[in-house]
């Protein structure tokens, strides 16, 4: 509920900044890692309702190229050309990378790769992997179909820990291994399915993505500002602690990332980023000024009366 009414306080105005400048450090972080999240998961299904028809063209595409997904006990792989490795481009920043068997991602420079997220598709099956910004760090997770693919897949590790390109070249390696399994009779499954099941994998990567990149966009620029008024004191605010500054930042960002995510999720990358700093500026000048009042006139309130 002290969320929600956060919220709302920075929405309607200045009024409440000094009491953020009061709150814990931790509690503010947490508020802001939840506001990234919760927003995203509206900008990542806006996102997604807009490559929906992109995604069943290029699933068209795929079907010309592959026919259909075969799943048998030697494995899963396309009806036809199954001997070719072929990557495809999704709309939404997205490829996938088919990997013919024996063929290895070891020395594709996926480091170099535009893309920031992607299905990998080997012998034993898929998975997805995305890093949330220019870094090499990625996350990867399994893309699930069908319960027989399941079955194939090799032991699961641990996801959602940031690995590196090595352990990515890795997994593949694992999911080219031929299948050591029985009991699994040969089934098809076309890519129209498969579409369906990328959707939902696109709106849990982006929503992912976008809490992730943007959380950390903004706690650089709030641990910034907040440790240039710790080291030079802005007149009227000398009593505002480092920790208070992180506190009133964090709520200062509310909206400055409402609009990058929502400008992001309409395809304008560009004017969002800099509407985000345009707008994280001049709200934390209107937070300051309104701090500087709040202590200026808890001070006179303190003087003695003559």
């Amino acid at each position: 509920m002290m969320f929600l009414r956060s919220v709302k306080s920075v929405f309607s105005g200045a009024a409440g900044f000094p009491e953020f400048a009061k709150r814990n450090s931790f509690r503010a972080l947490f508020h802001l890692l939840l506001f990234c999240f919760l927003f995203s998961l509206i900008c990542s299904g806006i996102q997604t309702y807009f490559i929906s028809k992109k995604i069943d063209i290029c699933t068209a595409g795929l079907e010309k190229q592959f026919g259909g997904i075969e799943i048998s006990s030697e494995g899963i792989c396309p009806e036809k050309n199954k001997e070719i490795s072929w990557n495809f481009l999704f709309p939404g920043n997205m490829r996938l990378d088919y990997f013919a068997p024996g063929d290895k991602l070891t020395g594709k420079k996926m480091n170099e790769w535009e893309q920031r997220s992607g299905i990998i598709w080997g012998r034993r099956g898929f998975f997805v992997w995305f890093r949330p910004d220019a870094s090499n760090s990625y996350y990867m997770m399994p893309f699930l179909n069908a319960e027989d693919a399941a079955k194939l897949m090799p032991p699961q590790k641990s996801f959602f820990a940031p690995v590196g390109q090595k352990e990515i070249e890795a997994e593949l390696e694992r999911y080219q291994e031929k299948p050591d399994v029985s009991g699994i009779s040969a089934s098809r499954y076309s890519f129209s399915e498969v579409g369906k099941t990328i959707k939902i994998y696109c709106y849990i990567v982006f929503t992912i993505a976008a809490a992730l990149g943007n959380f950390a966009l903004a706690l650089v620029l709030i641990l910034m500002f907040a440790g240039l008024q710790a080291l030079w004191k802005a007149p009227g605010l000398d009593s505002l602690k480092f920790g208070k500054t992180v506190s009133l930042l964090c709520y200062t960002a509310f909206p400055a990332l409402a609009i990058k995510m929502l400008l992001e999720s309409l395809s304008f990358p560009g004017i969002a980023e800099v509407l985000f700093y345009i707008v994280f500026f001049i709200y934390q000048m209107v937070a300051f000024n309104e701090v500087r009042r709040s202590i200026s006139s808890g001070k006179n309130s303190n003087e003695p009366e003559h």
